[in-house]
């Protein structure tokens, strides 16, 4: 387990000597989980610090007609709702669910905020990725806000492309991004099309390549 916590962004810099000290002395408990299995619903407390050790968790939004959108997948050595653990407000914001059989390491509140106060590098690291969160979760609004799928697939590229570079690496098929955009997958594969058609990109199974890189800024308005 320890190795596996060591490649966490929680102990960045630690050694697995230092992780097992601060996690032995601090109450936990490995729980596992099944695929499938519903481990919160949107506006339960959040009360203790958990961390995927093995398998996969979805956070999924569902609105009042039932629709889902799937926020984001959790692998390990994630946190999970690292950024709503603290605060008035401290709830999960998405139904939290299983998407594989694995296991986590779950630490009460109490005891991960002594953890945190054991180890200013841990500290540290947790600002880091709640600021983090915060960063990604105003990407998702900024997703949100586009009314039209082609704006939706211009702003995600836009995003991952790198200075000097109009070749995208794409980690992800196009089922999950339809799922993280929101969108119906027929309807993404038809836009996709219709912007190759219109000669702004071309849609390889591992990557994007940026045809008309200008065309698609204007897309944004940009």
């Amino acid at each position: 387990m320890f190795e596996i916590l060591k490649a966490s962004p929680l102990f960045i810099g630690l050694r697995a000597e230092e992780i097992n000290f601060l996690i032995n002395n601090s109450s936990h408990q490995i729980k596992q989980f099944s695929n499938k299995e519903v481990l919160a619903y949107a506006g339960e407390r959040v009360e203790k610090a958990m961390i995927v050790l093995d398998g996969k968790l979805q956070g999924e939004m569902v609105d009042f007609a039932g629709n889902s959108l799937k926020i984001e997948e959790i692998e390990p050595p994630q946190m999970v709702a690292a950024a709503f653990l603290y605060g008035p407000q401290s709830v999960f914001p998405v139904n939290l669910s299983a998407i594989s059989d694995g296991k986590m390491l779950i630490i009460f509140k109490n005891d991960f905020t002594k953890l945190l106060s054991a180890d200013q590098r841990v500290l540290n690291n947790y600002l880091n990725i709640v600021s983090g969160k915060a960063q990604f979760l105003s990407r998702k609004i900024t997703f949100l806000s586009f009314k039209t799928i082609k704006e939706k697939i211009a702003y995600y590229l836009l995003q991952n492309l790198k200075t000097g570079n109009q070749i995208i690496a794409m980690n992800q098929s196009q089922k999950g991004l339809a799922e993280m955009l929101g969108v119906a997958r027929p309807s993404l594969a038809r836009t996709i099309s219709e912007m190759e058609a219109d000669q702004l990109i071309k849609w390889e199974r591992n990557h994007v390549d940026i045809v008309d890189l200008k065309s698609l800024r204007a897309t944004l308005g940009r």
